[in-house]
């Protein structure tokens, strides 16, 4: 805000406030209605957070995205802490999480896209409210400190440096796991999650997919970039819709023929070598259902006789397929 500029006036009936992109360096020049209920500040400019947004007493939701925070403990201090049940600092440059006593409502928490190393200070957070949690791009290196969130239902950690799936059996209720671009060599510890619909491992160590059959529900399964070199424990998956295991060491389709419900099925860059591989698959429910299929980058593709020889074979398998690769049919 410019030297010498009127303050921001807000009306005092408002109770949602949205000052996105308005490149604000601090709110001196902003007055709050007490009575505010959300306030978004995406993408500004602030360093710290200002006793403006800490004696507000109702406060439900409270984005700080998009800025240059390093510090967030106040937040320790806020007067809004037993009714916010959002809060969004994804994003900035913190570097530890805040503590977060008192905050017994909190549904989502999103602190993706920091700098923090380590989930302990999640202990703090004396609530099982908590539903969704964030805490991608950041430098995690163990899952820790979320066995208490016994109603979680969505969990992020793409993108840190975890080297095992650990300190998950609490979390009986959790229906999307998202662990991509880790350092993963084994699926375990899913013993519990027997609610599953989405799990991400992407980008991993992975060279099997054994550990997947505790996980009946499981609808959504992303593996693509790992070493997994064959198709394993799929018939424990009948509700399987997706399956992505892309760019892998996979020689030989084998087990999709149980699965009833596929929609997607991904296998672009793997080591197939021959497109009679998916006749048990056409032959089975799965000829049916599948409507996405991604071949590319496979040895059979090269020995299927052309473009069109290759489409023509896929389509009579697939009849009602409507993306083959890169291709809308």
């Amino acid at each position: 805000m410019a030297e010498g500029t009127d303050a921001i006036e807000i009306k005092h009936d408002l109770e949602e406030l949205d000052l996105t992109s308005s490149h604000l360096p601090d709110l001196a020049d902003v007055e709050f209605p007490a009575d505010l209920k959300g306030l978004d500040l995406t993408t500004n400019r602030l360093r710290e957070l200002d006793t403006k947004i800490l004696v507000l007493t109702g406060l439900t939701t409270l984005s700080l995205r998009q800025n240059i925070l390093s510090d967030v403990s106040r937040l320790r201090d806020a007067a809004f802490k037993s009714v916010l049940v959002e809060l969004i600092l994804q994003d900035n440059h913190i570097q530890e999480i805040p503590p977060l006593q008192g905050f017994t409502s909190l549904q989502r928490l999103e602190l993706s896209y920091n700098q923090i190393q380590s989930l302990l200070p999640l202990q703090s957070l004396d609530n099982t409210a908590l539903c969704e949690l964030y805490v991608a791009n950041n430098a995690v290196t163990a899952i820790e400190a979320v066995q208490q969130f016994t109603n979680l239902r969505q969990l992020e950690l793409g993108s840190n440096k975890i080297r095992e799936l650990t300190g998950l059996e609490a979390l009986t209720g959790l229906q999307e796991l998202w662990l991509g671009r880790n350092r993963i060599a084994h699926i375990s510890g899913l013993t519990s999650l027997g609610a599953l619909r989405k799990l991400s491992l992407q980008s991993n160590r992975l060279t099997s997919m054994a550990g997947l059959q505790h996980c009946p529900l499981l609808e959504e399964l992303y593996l693509s970039h790992n070493g997994i070199q064959r198709l394993e424990g799929l018939e424990s998956l009948p509700k399987l819709r997706v399956l992505d295991v892309s760019s892998n060491r996979v020689a030989e389709i084998t087990g999709v023929e149980a699965l009833s419900q596929l929609t997607d099925l991904w296998l672009n860059d793997n080591a197939i070598e021959s497109l009679a591989d998916l006749a048990a698959a056409a032959g089975g429910p799965t000829g049916g259902t599948l409507t996405t299929l991604y071949l590319a980058g496979n040895p059979a593709v090269d020995k299927a006789g052309g473009h069109a020889a290759y489409h023509a074979a896929i389509l009579e398998m697939f009849p009602n397929l409507q993306q083959l690769d890169d291709e809308v049919l």
